[in-house]
């Protein structure tokens, strides 16, 4: 597969809608004053470092990706379902991030719960966001997010019609780092529009590839074109 291909606006970035940034940065959240803090949270904890190389279940995301591409463009007449483990999503993440870095963040992982939850975890380069705008990162926060550090977002989301809506549920920092949600809102959004594809983080997500639905169930991720029923998840819903 070409190598362009993995950097098209259509990429996984925007296909999953929530296991990376954009997904994230869409989120919607009522405005929590700035002396609202959120409670402490122990360090987020990432699974293993992945090498980034191509593996049986980074093709297998790959051939879906193009198979839903050719159906857009019209070179294919069948219509495309997926269905992805987190394995198989956390290394094409790291596959995708080796060969196209992205500005802010140097590595993602998922986990995917049922009803659609799901919760993403980022390295994120603070002290690169904080030289694009001084304010991103509040004051107070400045000395302990002044390097490269791992944050857990966790997000509920709903995909189906064709867009995609979110909430953002929890942001966990890193040790005993307190980040009030609507300031990694900011940070989210910063990140976003300084992507190549420039995600715009202001309106509700279409989804790419003429997908009409994508929902999670434990540890999986699915979408397809809507001309079928979803398949029901452990809790029995579905999108």
């Amino acid at each position: 597969m070409p190598t362009s291909f993995l950097y098209r606006r259509v990429t996984l970035f925007s296909l999953l809608a929530a296991a990376v940034f954009q997904t994230v940065s869409c989120a919607r959240v009522a405005t929590t004053p700035k002396s609202v803090m959120l409670p402490a949270t122990l360090e987020p904890a990432f699974p293993p470092v992945l090498p980034g190389e191509k593996t049986p279940g980074c093709d297998r995301v790959l051939a879906a990706l193009q198979a839903l591409q050719d159906y857009a463009n019209g070179l294919r007449a069948q219509t495309v379902a997926f269905q992805f483990t987190e394995t198989e999503i956390d290394e094409y993440l790291a596959y995708s991030l080796r060969v196209k870095p992205r500005p802010g963040v140097s590595r993602l992982a998922v986990r995917f719960l049922p009803d659609n939850e799901i919760s993403v975890l980022a390295l994120i380069d603070f002290a690169g966001v904080r030289k694009w705008n001084e304010w991103l990162i509040p004051e107070t926060l400045r000395s302990a997010l002044n390097a490269p550090r791992p944050v857990q977002v966790d997000l509920k989301f709903q995909a189906s019609g064709g867009f995609g809506t979110f909430t953002l549920k929890n942001v966990s920092g890193p040790g005993d780092t307190i980040i009030p949600k609507t300031a990694m809102e900011w940070i989210i959004q910063a990140i976003a529009v300084h992507q190549p594809e420039w995600y715009d983080t202001t309106r509700s997500i279409p989804l790419p590839f003429r997908l009409q639905r994508i929902w999670t169930a434990n540890q999986s991720i699915s979408g397809d074109m809507g001309q079928t029923p979803p398949p029901r998840t452990e809790s029995g819903q579905g999108l």
